[in-house]
């Protein structure tokens, strides 16, 4: 052997060790990152709408991000700038709803889309600063797939969706 040969086969431990230090880092990543990966994009709130909600602290959240469909019944326009889309969810979906949603609401699920028209409540005009809503207003009898937050709004003790991050109509 060459005095080549014995530099390069010296060497091996040294590229083995990199290599596996940099295996191990990639994978350390790869794990950590994995529920973000598999988060589904709908509950991503990409466009920091929950940062818009007028008088959060009333909000209970149960759940950060859900998905449930249903067919509307109303559509009210707030003086908070928010739009409260009712709506009779499916049957797999029933569980979602409280005695509230059921003894006042008829069994309907509210999906709010914040800072969607004119603000006129002194106090939320604020909430809605910089921000413009990109969620499609729906229409009553429409189906929807609603998206985000499952709360309790402890001022009138109702299970909503609020903010919504989507809303699809189909």
């Amino acid at each position: 052997m060459d005095g080549n040969a014995l530099v390069n086969i010296k060497a091996w431990p040294t590229i083995a060790a990199i290599l596996l230090g940099l295996a191990a880092v990639g994978t350390v990543i790869f794990f950590a990152s994995e529920p973000i990966m598999n988060e589904p994009a709908l509950c991503r709130d990409l466009n920091n709408i929950r940062s818009h909600v007028y008088n959060p602290a009333r909000l209970q959240v149960f759940k950060d991000c859900v998905t449930v469909s249903g067919i509307v019944d109303s559509v009210v326009s707030e003086d908070d700038g928010d739009y409260h889309v009712w709506f009779h969810v499916d049957s797999q979906y029933a569980n979602l709803l409280n005695s509230v949603n059921n003894d006042y609401r008829q069994g309907d699920l509210l999906a709010e889309i914040i800072c969607a028209t004119m603000v006129n409540q002194q106090d939320a005009v604020l909430s809605c600063e910089n921000y413009t809503n990109q969620i499609p207003i729906p229409m009553v009898n429409q189906n929807v797939t609603v998206t985000g937050p499952y709360v309790l709004d402890s001022t009138h003790g109702w299970m909503e969706i609020h903010p919504a991050y989507s809303l699809l109509i189909s």
